[in-house]
């Protein structure tokens, strides 16, 4: 704003009249932490290069896009009838993260990030704590998560996952913006007079950080099915009426295309080695001997390729290996384009056939070639390459006139023939998925096996469920309201049926004080969340889960439409405007019922100034001091209804 005048004129000067607003935080935008079947994100390899960072989604074919799919069974236990149908079935995985997203998806997620921490595991001994250590830490660093999710703690042990555990509520105290819900080991057992899951999870998670934690009992039965795949099927334990099976259980199944599943299989591991095996290294230097040999090893890469041979050799099938590599290097194809575009590179380069200066093709490139540099008719002859090109397109040394100036171009060529081999290896893969989805199709026992597994729901801790259902509610009445009496989707039920009675020692822990949530079967209802307990359930202040979240997210909010502020004046003037932003933003959440209190007054206080919150001595030290009060509305948790006889009167 100009402070003085001097030039004759009309001036406009705009002055701020309304206070500055809160704008409130997301509330449910959990973190996942777990083992993923990759993890490629930008076309890096995180796996690969040892990166473990987290990565932010938006739905559940976003995680399949850079996560990729969920693990096989690692258990599948098969119980044959003498007729080769199924007379019962076990079917149990390891690693669960992936079915923790699905669960949150199915009852209501949005955002959400994924920290992966590595490939899948085959035992669940395989699970570390330390990698699910490192993955939490990574989440310091992330402004935007509110909830943290590790659902494979539970197959630590007790006191391992107890540590995990206590790392999670401990980041949640110290950046003061995000609630854990945490998983309970053995959560999908009954306690008995030796064992009892709760009491060891009690027993383990410390006392520290209480009210920044939740945790809910028993696991669930879902509705999601396991992933199927032939291996997982083949690689099961079978008995038929209680007796071991003699020989693999895929000598039941249709022998001609379990061979040719098996001729699949040894020319997908051909193709999978193939690059590895052929592609030719870049030259450190880019000189012309060092492109010459360069050269040659792109030659024979290309050959290679074209004189694959397969196990899976019926060319007359379309789907079959041979058919598929036919079709790849079929004349007019991408292969074939390449590889004009590779004799066009050396013909353009040679001497002979380029206005290119010095140095020159000196030697034969390519075995018998001729002194010319290059022989299409021997070396390209089962590709028809019959005439020289007589165009200069190509001509890359007219263009670069340096060996240093050719060598990308090739690079490039390399590139593209590696994408080419990998895209073919891929299709391998997918014929094989379809050759087995065929099995499904024809042989009655292979589909008997497939629909038994397919009936067995995974069983999951509760962790993905819940955060998806407080993104549910937090979006559908608000971050305030308990997520508690409302239905779990996608399940059969818990697999701990609870009582009344036994429901008493979950939620109020006379020992120590640690609730725990229950989830409970309800006869018309069906499976519903009964319980809306911190950890800290003995706590008067931070009881509830909907108390703790409402709080963080006034905190945060708070925080930061208030960083505005800093350098401000340190004055009334300042102290008005930042009372007026926060009483604001307080008055709609009473509005909305976040605040109990006939008026907003009775609600809320918002104070700040000299003398109020602030001592003269504050002020000369920079700090501005503001203190507020909420009346936060708490779950109505027992509903105490008194009935009496009254006597007749008239």
């Amino acid at each position: 704003m100009a402070t003085s005048y001097k030039t004759p004129g009309v001036y406009i000067e705009e002055i701020t009249k309304f206070p500055p607003s809160v704008a409130q935080v997301e509330t449910a935008i959990p973190a996942f932490v777990g083992y993923t079947e990759r993890a490629i994100v930008d076309g890096e390899d995180y796996h690969a290069e040892s990166i473990v960072r987290p990565i932010k989604i938006g739905s559940l074919p976003d995680y399949e896009f850079l996560f990729g799919d969920g693990p096989d069974p690692t258990t599948i236990e098969i119980d044959l009838k003498a007729d080769n149908s199924v007379q019962s079935a076990t079917v149990n995985g390891v690693n669960l993260l992936y079915d923790a997203v699905r669960m949150f998806y199915a009852n209501g997620g949005g955002d959400c990030y994924i920290v992966s921490v590595g490939n899948y595991n085959s035992i669940p001994g395989d699970v570390d704590k330390q990698e699910l250590l490192d993955g939490l830490a990574t989440l310091e660093k992330v402004d935007r998560p509110t909830l943290l999710v590790i659902p494979e703690t539970v197959h630590l042990s007790e006191s391992e996952s107890g540590e995990v555990h206590a790392a999670m509520l401990s980041q949640c105290n110290k950046l003061q913006d995000r609630f854990a819900v945490l998983d309970i080991v053995n959560g999908d057992k009954e306690a008995t007079p030796t064992t009892d899951p709760v009491e060891e999870f009690r027993n383990n998670v410390g006392m520290n950080y209480l009210k920044y934690g939740a945790t809910y009992y028993p696991w669930l039965k879902t509705t999601l099915p396991f992933k199927i795949s032939y291996d997982a099927i083949v690689g099961g334990t079978y008995t038929k009426e209680g007796s071991p099976l003699a020989g693999s259980v895929d000598a039941l199944f249709n022998s001609e295309i379990v061979t040719a599943i098996g001729n699949k299989d040894t020319d997908i591991t051909a193709a999978d080695g193939f690059v590895t095996t052929n592609e030719p290294a870049l030259p450190g230097t880019s000189t012309r001997p060092t492109l010459v040999t360069y050269a040659t090893g792109i030659f024979n890469y290309m050959k290679a390729f074209n004189d694959l041979t397969f196990s899976d050799s019926d060319a007359a099938d379309a789907n079959s290996s041979a058919g598929i590599h036919a079709r790849y290097i079929a004349e007019g194809g991408v292969f074939h384009g390449l590889l004009k575009t590779f004799y066009d590179y050396v013909h353009f380069s040679d001497a002979d056939n380029s206005d290119a200066p010095s140095p020159t093709w000196d030697d034969p490139i390519l075995d018998t070639a001729a002194a010319s540099g290059f022989n299409p008719d021997e070396e390209f002859g089962p590709l028809t390459f019959t005439t020289i090109p007589s165009t200069a397109g190509n001509d890359i040394f007219e263009a670069t006139s340096t060996a240093a100036g050719a060598m990308p171009f090739f690079e490039i060529l390399v590139g593209k023939m590696t994408a080419l081999a990998n895209e073919f290896a891929a299709e391998l893969k997918a014929s094989r998925a379809s050759t087995t989805e065929t099995l499904s199709e024809v042989d009655a026992v292979y589909r008997g096996i497939t629909e038994a597994i397919s009936q067995k729901g995974v069983i999951l801790p509760p962790s993905g469920a819940m955060v998806g259902i407080y993104a549910a509610v937090d979006n559908d009445r608000g971050v305030w309201k308990a997520p508690a009496n409302v239905s779990v989707t996608a399940v059969k039920g818990p697999t701990v049926n609870i009582t009344h009675e036994d429901q008493e020692n979950l939620n109020v822990d006379v020992v120590a004080g640690k609730s725990v949530n229950a989830i409970r079967s309800f006869t018309g209802k069906g499976t519903l969340v009964w319980g809306a307990r911190t950890l800290a359930g003995n706590d008067n202040e931070w009881r509830y889960v909907p108390v703790r979240r409402f709080f963080n997210m006034v905190e945060e909010s708070v925080k930061k439409a208030s960083e505005q502020f800093v350098f401000e004046p340190n004055d009334a003037n300042t102290w008005v405007r930042i009372k007026a932003m926060i009483t604001n933003f307080l008055t709609l959440q009473w509005k909305d019922g976040a605040l109990a209190g006939p008026t907003p007054d009775k609600a809320f206080y918002v104070k700040v100034g000299l003398g109020e919150t602030m001592t003269s001595q504050d002020i000369l030290e920079g700090r501005m001091n503001i203190e507020i009060g909420m009346a936060a509305v708490r779950p109505a948790e027992f509903i105490i209804l008194k009935f009496s006889h009254k006597m007749q009167e008239a």
